[in-house]
């Protein structure tokens, strides 16, 4: 297994939503804002490359936006996922299937481009997946979340791109495994990778910075609270126990880390680039 980070651009998002309750006095010691109270957050997708599959986790948010849009979600460039896997040496033609942790719009839009008002698929060759329980909730998700997804571009994918949907916890490919996480949103399908004798685990939204580490310290994006609470508290002591190395999403400072338990709960140990 080969693994490569693929970056899908930048996005930004307000500081408030990112950590929710936390003050900003707080907050902004660990995760800069600007004047407008801005973050800046990554779209970084994970390619692993196992020889005849080539599998991409996420695929960012696509072309789909008027400039207002991409203007006020700090989105430019829109072919940065194409830029990216060139530079590593691949081809969308060579990719052959697409995880989604979710279906969000900025974790699996990227997967379909727009051109001219036409949809056509980013990875024509390509099988996509997604959790059973993700995609019944997408069609059926209330006021509060709705906006997040794109019907349209969700259906694209079903009929065109042979979405396939995951029932539960399994080893999907040949060294990844998946989990399902409900607190954020039901179904999030969370990739852990064995490579090299560790165990990388791609974060999503369970966790999407390092300075989300801390249990209370969730996004206001979460659809139930409590629920992300107690599954990041579970999460975060089988991680530290176990040294498994976390691959953040959407840190643009922050690529991966490592977590330690003390006193006070869950705390980043090391700081690593992959």
């Amino acid at each position: 297994m080969q693994l490569h980070p693929i970056y899908a651009g930048n996005f930004s998002c307000d500081g408030g939503s990112l950590f929710s309750v936390i003050p900003k006095a707080m907050w902004s010691k660990v995760y800069p804002a600007d004047e407008n109270n801005v973050t800046k957050l990554s779209l970084r997708c994970l390619l692993a490359d196992l020889g005849k599959q080539k599998i991409l986790i996420e695929a960012g948010v696509g072309n789909h936006y008027p400039e207002k849009v991409r203007k006020n979600s700090g989105h430019e460039d829109t072919d940065a996922i194409e830029k990216s896997l060139a530079e590593k040496g691949y081809r969308a033609e060579d990719i052959t299937d697409v995880l989604f942790t979710h279906l969000h719009w900025d974790h699996c839009n990227g997967a379909v481009l727009n051109e001219n008002g036409k949809l056509k698929l980013q990875f024509p060759n390509a099988t996509h997946w997604c959790s059973r329980k993700q995609w019944e909730h997408s069609k059926i998700s209330n006021i509060r979340e709705r906006a997040a997804y794109y019907p349209e571009i969700l259906n694209f994918l079903k009929t065109e791109g042979n979405m396939q949907l995951v029932n539960g916890e399994c080893e999907l490919f040949p060294g990844i495994s998946v989990r399902m996480f409900d607190g954020h949103t039901p179904g999030q399908m969370i990739p852990f990778i064995k490579y090299e004798a560790k165990t990388y685990v791609y974060m999503s939204d369970l966790i999407p910075t390092a300075a989300n580490i801390p249990i209370v310290w969730l996004a206001s994006y979460d659809l139930y609270p409590v629920t992300a609470l107690e599954e990041k508290e579970i999460f975060l002591k089988e991680v530290a126990e176990k040294e498994y190395i976390l691959f953040f999403e959407h840190d643009f400072y922050t690529e991966c880390a490592t977590v330690e338990w003390g006193e006070k709960g869950p705390k980043v140990k090391e700081r690593l680039r992959f």
